[in-house]
């Protein structure tokens, strides 16, 4: 195929020499038209080679159909605030139907650190409060869903002492136990039970507490060369302002060159650009091959693992 050719509607980069040159084509074409005022019940913005997207139910002027539109190229800049909540409206490209599947393909197969999913905020629900947590409805999901991609995404990486903050009753603890039965293994939960089950299970470093007590639940000597947040930074669980407090002093307890692993249920308040701006150098964004994925089954998105610069 000549890059002289754009990709025709439908036809994947799946085979083609020069996906990224192919894919800087089609942009290039999508920017020619004229563009749209559209509006939907909810969007997400994906950030990917180096073009920005809205993603969600939107409706194109002319075309009600939302199972036609999921996916527009943003015209001009935009801001998760300037679409919170529901029913927001903004210019864009609306990509039709299969059009827009040569680009979904694209993007799901690039690497999650050059993938962002930004949630603009738009739930305000109460925060969830359990008490076992593997007693919760979400404890299915984190183990068959959570787990196993927080395991993958450290893999690599050189560690001997871990802290789990909001570990539950221990069971992402025992998935690394089981892989690294050499490393030092801490926890911090609120919930009085899954500090008990979580010692049932041998962890004799799991202590009740805050996760804003950070710095008074550890000695000042211990640093973890891996702090992990697993559903706590998150919007369901707490505000943004308590959320940025926990992770500024989870940074100070972290050792030279350490990683920060932030993923979960919900939404995470944090974006690159937050991290980065605390000294994080921002290793992984998202799972591209789940971002596009439908919601009638759970599909983690955002996971963001950061190092200590």
């Amino acid at each position: 195929m000549s890059l002289q050719q754009p990709l025709k509607v439908g036809q994947s980069f799946r085979g083609v020499m020069d996906k990224d040159c192919q894919f800087r084509v089609m942009i290039k074409e999508i920017r020619r038209r004229e563009k749209q005022a559209i509006t939907g019940y909810w969007f997400n913005i994906i950030e990917a080679a180096g073009c920005r997207f809205l993603h969600g139910p939107i409706e194109a002027a002319g075309n009600k159909n939302t199972e036609d539109h999921r996916l527009a190229l943003i015209a001009g800049d935009m801001r998760p605030e300037d679409i919170a909540g529901f029913w927001p409206e903004a210019a864009g490209y609306p990509l039709a139907g299969e059009e827009a599947r040569p680009i979904i393909d694209y993007i799901a197969d690039l690497d999650g650190k050059n993938v962002e999913l930004v949630v603009p905020l738009r739930n305000r629900a109460l925060p969830v409060r359990w008490v076992s947590f593997e007693d919760s409805r979400e404890y299915p999901i984190y183990a068959a869903s959570i787990y196993p991609e927080i395991l993958k995404a450290v893999q690599g990486i050189s560690f001997r002492c871990i802290l789990d903050v909001g570990c539950g009753s221990g069971n992402l603890l025992q998935a690394f136990r089981d892989l690294y039965p050499q490393a030092y293994f801490y926890g911090v939960d609120i919930s009085p039970d899954n500090v008990e089950a979580a010692g049932e299970k041998g962890f004799a470093h799991v202590c009740e507490g805050d996760a804003q007590s950070l710095d008074k639940l550890f000695a000042e000597e211990i640093l973890f060369d891996l702090i992990i947040f697993c559903g706590v930074l998150n919007r369901q669980i707490m505000d943004a302002e308590t959320a940025s407090t926990i992770l500024k002093k989870s940074i100070k307890l972290l050792a030279p060159r350490g990683h920060i692993l932030i993923t979960g249920y919900s939404s995470c308040h944090f974006a690159a650009r937050d991290l980065a701006g605390m000294g994080l150098t921002v290793m992984k964004k998202s799972i591209p091959e789940n971002i596009f994925r439908t919601y009638d089954e759970f599909y983690l998105r955002q996971l963001y693992l950061a190092q200590k610069e």
